[in-house]
């Protein structure tokens, strides 16, 4: 049985379609958007400065041979127009027959060049010259410097390299390939798109953060685990092995039992640090741009805490990272995608934002309780939303549902305890009056609108406990 549809969830997917639209023709035109459709203009042109210039020859010596009549002028009108229709048709068979595949990351970091490599196929029995590919994308959140390939022979395969820089942090969505030449004449610039669509994630920069934390009574620090390790702890007794140290033998219970017998201790736990981000909106009317810095900041705050030795997780508002060491880069690399990906908690993602319309849709219905919560005045931390969520499945789910289909996240519960990690949250100064819930931070950050760090708060109970 099929189910039934949503008319609230439609209703959003129809408002986000024409939104997308609209931001479409914006952004290029009407004519330059409709320009875009395969369908309708399977070859795109566009005039260059040479081009512009030979017709606008043409013209006026077009205007001047029906005036004059003079025979010269014809000729050297029909010359040029000539010279246009050869054009026109040497660059169509130019791109004819031509395949491109892509090998291109699927994640770089914003505001660094990035190398994609493509491969281009001739196909036809005819060679190929000057021939660019790039990227086709609905925004301007890529920069670019097209692939070049010079010269294709018959049959060829050749590879080329685009440089590719993301202009802004989050996930970014590719139309496809286009590919376009100039030849022969160089008077306009013919291109065809090859609908290959492809998402990247645009990494945020890690920014240079001095975390001052000091200590919090031994929260986080060496903690006892049930491995056997090189711990301070003693585990238990157990025989003699092959690489044991002599001062870990037991000499008493040795002698006594007549074997070697040795000391096993307990390995001790990584310091864990829980950074919690609490990103609302600090301009109402930008986009997740206007948290690209300040995701810069936290993934700074992790890194200087992960080289200090610690396990550092993080938890937005919208997901999180599980506390682990440094692993090689591996745990840095979890923390920035999950930054990667987030948005103002209390403002919906943009109609183009590039995510799937499921995701988009509860980030809208999850930015309208958090801004309730924040016009409240209500207590927030990153907590609540794991909080709620454990809360919803505790009551079988049934008892949040809303219209929209999702369920809505219940704030206003206590986060869930954190035991003995360290606790420090990122927070902007513009919500400074807005009350943080949970236990006291051992350390507060807080971030002006640029996403710098403009003050540091340490509670006394944590300078004590370390001294």
């Amino acid at each position: 049985m099929a189910p039934h549809p949503d008319p609230h969830r439609n209703a959003l997917l129809l408002q986000r379609r024409r939104a997308q639209r609209q931001l479409q023709r914006q952004r290029h035109g009407f004519w330059r958007s409709l320009g875009r459709d395969n369908r309708v203009f399977p070859r795109k042109l566009v005039v260059t400065r040479q081009g512009r210039w030979i017709i606008g020859m043409a013209i006026l010596l077009g205007v001047g041979a029906v005036n004059t009549g003079n025979n010269l002028l014809y000729l050297v009108l029909s010359l040029l127009i000539s010279i246009i229709a050869i054009s026109g048709v040497l660059s169509e068979l130019n791109l004819r027959s031509l395949r491109v595949r892509r090998a291109a990351p699927r994640e770089l970091d914003a505001d660094e060049p990035t190398l994609w490599r493509y491969e281009v196929e001739n196909g036809k029995n005819r060679a190929s010259f000057h021939i660019e590919i790039d990227e086709m994308t609905s925004d301007d959140a890529l920069s670019q410097r097209p692939g070049l390939l010079l010269h294709l022979q018959p049959q060829e395969t050749g590879t080329c390299f685009a440089v590719v820089r993301a202009e802004r942090r989050g996930p970014i969505a590719t139309v496809g390939l286009r590919i376009s030449t100039t030849y022969p004449f160089g008077f306009a610039r013919k291109s065809m798109v090859v609908e290959v669509p492809a998402r990247v994630l645009a990494l945020p920069a890690v920014a240079e953060v001095a975390v001052p934390l000091q200590g919090s009574r031994g929260r986080g620090e060496q903690e006892r685990s049930p491995k056997a390790g090189q711990g301070s702890e003693l585990r238990g007794l157990r025989d003699f092995r092959a690489g044991d140290l002599a001062r870990d033998l037991h000499w008493k219970v040795s002698a006594r039992r007549g074997r070697l017998i040795a000391r096993e201790w307990e390995s001790e736990a990584a310091r864990q640090v829980q950074v919690e981000f609490i990103h609302l909106a600090v301009a109402p009317n930008e986009g997740p741009e206007q948290h690209d810095a300040a995701c810069a900041t936290v993934a700074g705050v992790c890194a200087a805490l992960l080289a200090a030795g610690r396990a550092v997780g993080l938890r937005t508002l919208q997901g999180e990272v599980a506390a682990a060491t440094a692993n090689d880069g591996g745990q840095l690399l979890q923390i920035r995608r999950q930054l990667g990906q987030l948005t103002p908690a209390d403002l919906p993602p943009p109609a183009d934002w590039p995510i799937d319309d499921d995701t988009w849709l509860q980030r809208c219905q999850a930015a309208e309780a958090w801004s309730a919560r924040r016009s409240g005045g209500a207590a927030i931390a990153a907590s609540d939303a794991f909080a709620a969520q454990a809360r919803w499945a505790a009551l079988g789910g049934a008892a949040n549902a809303n219209p929209g289909g999702a369920p809505l996240p219940q704030f206003g519960v206590e986060g869930p305890a954190l035991g003995g990690q360290v606790r420090v949250v990122v927070r902007f100064v513009q919500h400074e009056r807005l009350p943080l819930a949970g236990p006291q931070p051992d350390l507060c950050l807080w971030l002006d609108d640029l996403g710098a760090v403009v003050r540091s708060e340490q509670p006394e109970r944590a300078l004590q406990g370390a001294a």
